[in-house]
C-alpha cells in the first residue's frame, strides 16, 4: 500500500477515544487511556492538535514537545496491529514458527526481535528464541528495506560466531558466560545502536506487509505519551 493511503483524512476526539479516518477508508480507533497526556488533558486541549509527518501523525504541542512522527502516528498503530496479527497466528500454530506462512513468520520474528532487544538486548532475544527466529528476523529486515538495522543484527549474530558448535555451550543461556569482555562490550554497543532505530521500522513494515485484518474495538495500542 502507498504512503498516501495511510494519510489521516478526518479526526474525531471524544471523552474516551481518538478516531482517525484514513484516505483509503479505514478507521482507526485509539483509546485515550493509552496516552496519559491526552487522557489527562481538557477537551479544549485535546482539540489543539496539529498534523505532522505528511499527514500521518498528530501532535499536541501544548501537551508535549513536538516530534517528527507525532504523539500518535498511523504507521505506529498499523505496525502494532500487524504484529498482533502475527502473534495471534503464531499462538494458533502452537508457537511453531515454521508452521506459518512466510509473512506471519516474519511479523512474529520482528515482534520478538523488537520486544527482546528493547527489553534486554540481543542476547535475550537470541537465548529466548534461537537461531531460526534470528535468521527469519534478519531476512525480514532486509526484505522491508530496514538495511541499517539489518546490518546491526547481522553484526550482533556475528559476535556469537566464535562459539558456534562449542562443546562448552550446553544451553543458549551459557553464551553470555563464554563471551569475552570485549565481545560483551561489542554487543552492548550494537544494542544501543538498535535502540536509536536508524530505520523507521514501523513505516517500512506497514508499507511492505500491507494492511492487517480489521481489528476489534480498542485493539490498537498506543505509545503511552
Amino acid at each position: 500500500m502507498s504512503e498516501s493511503a495511510h494519510a489521516i483524512r478526518t479526526i474525531d476526539i471524544d471523552a474516551d477515544a481518538l478516531t482517525l479516518a484514513l484516505s483509503d477508508g479505514r478507521v482507526l480507533r485509539e483509546p485515550l487511556k493509552r496516552h496519559v497526556r491526552l487522557e489527562k488533558a481538557t477537551p479544549a486541549q485535546r482539540l489543539q492538535w496539529v498534523l505532522v509527518d505528511d499527514g500521518h501523525g498528530l501532535d499536541w504541542p501544548a501537551l508535549w514537545p513536538s516530534s517528527d512522527e507525532g504523539m500518535v502516528n498511523v504507521f505506529t498503530l498499523c505496525w502494532e496491529q500487524l504484529q498482533d496479527e502475527g502473534i495471534a497466528a503464531l499462538k494458533a500454530a502452537d508457537w511453531q514458527l515454521d508452521a506459518l506462512p512466510l509473512r506471519e513468520q516474519q511479523l512474529s520474528a520482528l515482534w520478538r526481535l523488537e520486544a527482546d532487544v528493547n527489553n534486554g538486548g540481543f542476547l535475550q532475544f537470541f537465548c529466548n528464541w534461537g537461531e531460526a527466529t534470528c535468521r527469519t528476523a534478519i531476512a525480514a529486515l532486509a526484505d522491508i528495506g530496514a538495511l541499517q538495522m539489518h546490518s546491526l543484527v547481522q553484526r550482533m549474530r556475528a559476535v556469537l560466531d566464535r562459539l558456534d558448535g562449542s562443546p562448552q555451550i550446553q544451553a543458549l543461556m551459557d553464551l553470555y558466560q563464554r563471551l569475552t569482555p570485549a565481545e560483551q562490550d561489542a554487543l552492548e554497543a550494537l544494542d544501543e545502536a538498535f535502540w536509536e532505530y536508524p530505520d523507521r521500522l514501523s513505516k517500512l513494515g506497514v508499507l511492505h506487509y500491507g494492511r492487517a485484518s480489521p481489528p476489534g474495538p480498542d485493539s490498537l495500542s498506543g505509545t503511552g505519551a
